[in-house]
């Protein structure tokens, strides 16, 4: 049995499920950070740009394992239906700034 089986057969889908909310949290958090430490005209933050990068990407990392994780969202069935609608939305914001770019 691999790690990922292990971790489904040990937690219900339901506390797989609350992990996920709580690594987005953090996930929005450290976007957030990084933004500041990006753009330091804004509110000060302590934390410097590799800091904050650093932090980004294990949040990310931790978010992308509950995703593997999840049960469902990974099934051979739904994974082709949530590529077509990361497409259409990939589709709508680069046309929503192409958009905003012509009505400058």
């Amino acid at each position: 049995m691999n790690n990922i089986d292990f971790i489904r057969s040990a937690l219900p889908e339901t506390e797989v499920l609350a992990q996920l909310a709580e690594e987005c949290g953090e996930l929005v958090q450290a976007a957030l950070k990084l933004r500041r430490a990006m753009k330091p005209d804004g509110s000060p933050t302590p934390c410097n740009v590799s800091e904050a990068l650093r932090r980004f990407y294990e949040e990310t990392a931790d978010v992308l394992v509950c995703l593997k994780v999840t049960n469902t969202l990974w099934e051979s069935t739904s994974v082709p239906t949530v590529e077509i609608i990361m497409r259409e939305k990939i589709a709508r914001w680069a046309y929503r700034l192409g958009q905003r770019r012509s009505d400058k």
